[in-house]
């Protein structure tokens, strides 16, 4: 193939790509979050307060694929409406953005409940309630907004340099786009959500030592057994082993840690490559890039940020093979 063809050939592609690929994430995410919202809703869940994270996640990634997908699937077919309207053009990658970003923060947020829940001290485990969620759930939002104000002022339409009709206004805005969203996007959470992974699975094995050990103590009257297990056992873990209603529920903790734990690696898997692309790009911001370049560089940038999509598309299937209290839930739902 000549290189006269190249300009075309990637043009074709990302074209392509953005007019197939988001339907099925479009269908499958519409279908799989409205599920999400209508099980985690249910009374039997939504007095957890990790459930609460993984609702305001679903929600988010409904507006997710239709603000962020929508308009990638129009582009694909040449009806670009940010291409037509600079308020439009600054609208969509603010709300874009801060969707984006408030998915993984929730994810995150998460992963703390679960390290919080699952310590032995009370004042962590305090964390876990309901208006601690509320609170940390608005404080994301807002920092976002504030965070991602940059878009307003950086992106416009009609940008002569770019392959894109819809982008930033210059290099240094262009750098400053792809540091921001590359930290606060991928880097700072998924590294929150690895730490407090791994806290919660070290709490988990360290209460069960702690009530294995107890069992195991010799037999004593039941003043001094009560005792030990006061001073050994955190009472959250050792209601837990001491009722089969409180066993139960740390049984469905526990599943929803995997649920969670599985997003995580999804993040991960998927999102990923959206950060290495926009430190990459912050990088090269100011080298001299041929037309060809750029649009290699274009294809590359609508493919890493399609399969981030990916991850707001299957938190429904990723929810219903890893927990059984959710397919419990939704069997209930269908067949109620």
């Amino acid at each position: 193939m000549s290189n006269t063809s190249y300009p075309s050939y990637w043009t074709y592609n990302a074209s392509a790509i953005n007019r197939y690929f988001p339907i099925p994430l479009l269908i499958f995410g519409t279908f799989g979050n409205i599920l999400n919202i209508l099980i985690f809703t249910r009374k039997t869940l939504r007095k957890n307060s990790c459930v609460q994270y993984l609702l305001s996640t679903s929600i988010v990634s409904v507006l997710t694929l239709y603000i962020g997908l929508m308009s990638r699937l129009l582009n694909g077919y040449n009806l670009d409406y940010t291409s037509y309207s600079s308020t439009l053009c600054k609208i969509r990658y603010f709300m874009s953005y801060l969707c984006l970003y408030c998915t993984s923060w929730f994810i995150t947020l998460g992963c703390f409940d679960r390290f919080c829940s699952s310590s032995v001290s009370v004042f962590l485990r305090n964390f876990c309630k309901q208006k601690i969620v509320y609170r940390a759930i608005s404080t994301v939002i807002i920092l976002g907004c504030f965070i991602f104000a940059e878009t307003i002022y950086c992106f416009n339409n009609g940008n002569l340099n770019s392959v894109a009709s819809c982008y930033t206004i210059s290099v240094q805005c262009q750098i400053i786009d792809g540091l921001l969203l590359m930290i606060f996007y991928t880097t700072i959470p998924i590294v929150l959500m690895i730490t407090f992974g791994f806290l919660t699975l070290k709490n988990i094995r360290q209460s069960r030592r702690q009530v294995r050990s107890v069992k195991t103590e010799p037999r004593l009257d039941t003043s001094m057994t009560q005792n030990i297990s006061t001073r050994i056992v955190p009472n959250a873990i050792k209601d837990n082993f001491s009722s089969g209603v409180n066993t139960k529920i740390r049984k469905q903790d526990l599943q929803i840690i995997t649920m969670l734990f599985v997003q995580v690696g999804t993040i991960i898997i998927f999102c990923s490559p959206m950060g290495f692309y926009k430190f990459y790009a912050s990088l090269t911001a100011r080298t001299e890039k041929s037309l060809q370049h750029k649009e290699i560089e274009n294809f590359v940038a609508q493919f890493v940020i399609l399969i981030t999509y990916i991850n707001n598309s299957m938190m429904f299937f990723i929810y219903t093979l890893t927990g059984r209290i959710f397919r419990q839930e939704l069997f209930k739902l269908i067949f109620k």
